[in-house]
């Protein structure tokens, strides 16, 4: 049986950046297949690529900022072969020492660089309305967590069916 992880990303504490890990407490709190793992993986950066190679296929959930309405989920499928790996002299460029500054691309590159990333990975992004102290969302971005995790719901029966 393959494995899947869904991967909340953010920070609880931070309004609307804590769409990620309000998507992972809400899949938790529903029947999950046993093949699925639901994990608020805060702000991991870089240190989550050697888990990857755990899972057959990575689903992300992010606050992100595009400029679109608040609320809006984007979705984007990206397959192994089309994320470029990274050159050694571009490892010291790309990486720092704050987890707060390795983007989801990088920790992407370093799993393919260390060979363990997954064939496929879906990020579901969420349109932010704003970052703010303390753990309340915006009511766009509370609105868009139930639809996400019906999202990923979906996400997973259609994996299932094209295997």
């Amino acid at each position: 049986m393959s494995k899947i992880l869904v991967a909340g990303i953010g920070n609880k504490y931070y309004g609307d950046d804590s769409f990620g890990p309000r998507v992972i407490e809400a899949l938790i709190a529903r029947n999950l297949p046993e093949d699925v793992e639901a994990r608020d993986v805060g702000l991991c950066g870089s240190t989550l690529a050697p888990d990857l190679g755990d899972y057959e296929l990575v689903i992300f959930v992010d606050a992100v900022m595009k400029g679109g309405k608040p609320g809006t989920i984007y979705r984007t499928e990206i397959k192994a072969d089309q994320v470029k790996e990274l050159r050694p002299e571009d490892v010291v460029q790309s990486f720092t020492f704050s987890i707060h500054e390795t983007g989801l691309e990088q920790l992407l590159s370093f799993a393919k660089k260390i060979g363990t990333l997954p064939p496929t990975t879906i990020v579901f992004g969420c349109e932010i309305h704003e970052i703010t102290l303390g753990e309340t969302l915006s009511r766009a971005v509370e609105a868009a967590v139930r639809s996400t995790v019906e999202l990923i719901f979906t996400e997973l029966q259609r994996y299932r069916e094209r295997k």
